[in-house]
């Protein structure tokens, strides 16, 4: 029953618009919209309220929000900021990621779009590596067309699996993706399962894998100028140490632009909560999208016959000592 409880970001205090995308083999999937607001109400008010009234204050601020969005100056407010197309990762569904849906939309001013994959939440169909990279194009064809998020700077976030499909989003949508943020994102199921399920034997894996998500054939191809933001819990004890590390070893042979926060008390599933999390992505929004710094770096040409070798453990743990 957990992943069919789909929290909404009014709880929290944002209002949104709950939508329906049809992905191009017909499945309905559930998503969020929620526009950055010159004036957004604090988790003060709504925690200075009993339990009882926030509901009725809750549904006041639907209503403040739908006259907003009649006005030029809240529509000009919400286009002049960035959106941030949030990817969830394997557990619950885009509710259980609304208190940090605020974070960006509250703290950093972003507006922000949220999805719940198929078979998520109350989205439709089931779960798998096809289906998701289907509503996953559903929903960069809906923020690109959509009135106010088609004239923002696009940035992509994901925890995780959704690391993995920001990466296929930022691949295959790179002319309207200007930066993404990847927390805990493992570099392949095919590199990640031997380290979870040593027991299992090599020679199985591919007949037992029918998921791969393979970073080797998505990152290459998200161009070298675009800001990446690795986001890093150094006791990960799911997405193994060495995965990120692989990431970031693919990015840089490609001359790719990206940034790198280690997090050393973070697990797979706090690393969001740890000190300085949402401070280094309010520094790097603000330098990388925000300022429009972006640096333009050539990017090595695929046929020079260079190879990429994965960073073991033992190598990772040496550079991280070294840092």
């Amino acid at each position: 029953m957990l992943h069919k409880v789909v929290p909404k970001p009014i709880d929290v205090g944002c209002p949104y618009e709950d939508v329906t995308l049809t992905t191009s083999d017909g499945i309905n999937i559930k998503a969020y919209v929620i526009p950055a607001r010159r004036h957004p109400l604090s988790m003060s008010d709504i925690r200075a309220l009993r339990k009882e009234d926030r509901r009725a204050r809750a549904e006041e601020e639907m209503i403040k929000w739908a006259a907003e969005m009649g006005d030029e100056k809240s529509i000009s407010y919400a286009k002049s900021r960035p959106t941030v197309v949030m990817f969830h990762a394997n557990a619950g569904n885009m509710g259980h990621r609304v208190l940090l849906a605020r974070n960006f939309n509250v703290d950093h001013r972003c507006n922000v779009f949220m999805l719940s994959y198929r078979g998520y939440g109350l989205s439709e169909g089931t779960p798998s590596e096809h289906g998701l990279k289907l509503d996953i194009q559903a929903a960069m064809k809906y923020v690109e067309a959509h009135p106010i998020l088609g004239d923002t700077k696009i940035i992509l976030y994901g925890q995780s699996l959704g690391g993995a499909a920001c990466l296929y989003a930022g691949s295959k949508n790179k002319d309207i993706v200007s930066g993404l943020i990847l927390e805990n994102t493992f570099f392949s199921f095919t590199t990640l399962i031997p380290l979870i399920l040593p027991q299992i034997p090599k020679f199985l894996l591919p007949i037992l894998l029918t998921e791969h998500w393979d970073a080797s054939k998505t990152l290459p191809f998200i161009p070298a100028s675009t800001p990446i933001l690795f986001l890093v819990g150094s006791i990960d004890s799911l997405v193994k140490f060495p995965q990120m590390h692989n990431l970031r070893k693919l990015r840089e042979r490609d001359g790719g632009k990206c940034q790198w926060k280690d997090f050393e008390r973070g697990d797979h599933n706090d690393t969001c909560v740890q000190p300085g999390y949402w401070d280094a992505i309010g520094r790097w929004l603000k330098e990388e999208i925000e300022e429009g710094s972006l640096v333009v770096v050539e990017k090595e040409s695929s046929s020079s016959g260079e190879e990429f070798s994965e960073v073991t453990r033992e190598e990772a743990m040496e550079e991280k000592a070294s840092t």
